[in-house]
């Protein structure tokens, strides 16, 4: 599976285009202006474009720049069935769309239950997963051998914050413990560096981070 990153910049989460048969972008960031991120966007797809723009939760530093990828690169943008409805309905509160001091405007969505798979063509797809805990509708995405996390765990034991509207901290375990028992080499977080490799590992110590954040905590 071939993933180009667009690391994020400031409070905006990091973006993941997944060049498919049927391309598909990971989480859209968040920026006034999209012109950074167009730019490698134009570059990769090479006239082409997006099947599908699938959003891991519903934060607006994951959701802000959704529309404007719609607009600009086509695309049906997907989320969990929790968190599509403040996305829909622009909720400037759960979003964090207040806390960031931004302003989210409501998109059209199709809503996920997770255990689907998302055909990519050529024989590539990728399993929804549902992963509460950041917030109750946080998803994962899982295919051919790259685990695309969102805020449900980091690289080097980092974990989501669960303290956030919707979030729960049992939620988040069960979550890093489904993770944990999955197989993936690579692993592709909402935030901070991603992981070629030994990805299984540093899921393996988030979810250590988080037992022992409940057992001394």
């Amino acid at each position: 599976m071939m993933v180009h990153a667009i690391v994020g910049r400031g409070f905006s989460g990091n973006i993941f285009l997944v060049d498919a048969e049927k391309p598909c972008l990971i989480d859209t960031g968040w920026s006034p202006s999209i012109a950074y991120s167009a730019r490698t966007m134009n570059e990769c797809l090479n006239g082409r474009t997006l099947s599908s723009i699938i959003l891991t939760h519903r934060h607006i530093d994951h959701v802000g720049g959704a529309l404007a990828f719609m607009e600009r690169f086509g695309g049906e943008i997907l989320a969990h069935e929790i968190d599509a409805p403040p996305l829909i309905d622009g909720d400037q509160e759960s979003t964090g769309a207040v806390m960031f001091g931004g302003e989210l405007f409501p998109m059209p969505v199709r809503k996920l239950v997770g255990g689907e798979d998302i055909d990519l063509g050529g024989g590539e797809a990728l399993r929804v997963i549902h992963t509460p805990g950041h917030t109750s509708g946080s998803m994962c995405l899982l295919g051919q051998g790259c685990l695309f996390s969102g805020d449900t765990v980091f690289a080097d034991g980092g974990v989501g914050r669960w303290d956030l509207e919707t979030g729960n901290y049992e939620e988040l375990v069960a979550s890093a413990e489904k993770l944990a028992d999955m197989e993936f080499e690579n692993l592709y977080p909402g935030h901070g560096p991603s992981v070629i490799g030994p990805a299984k590992e540093h899921v393996e110590m988030s979810l250590r981070h988080l037992k022992m954040i409940g057992r001394f905590g």
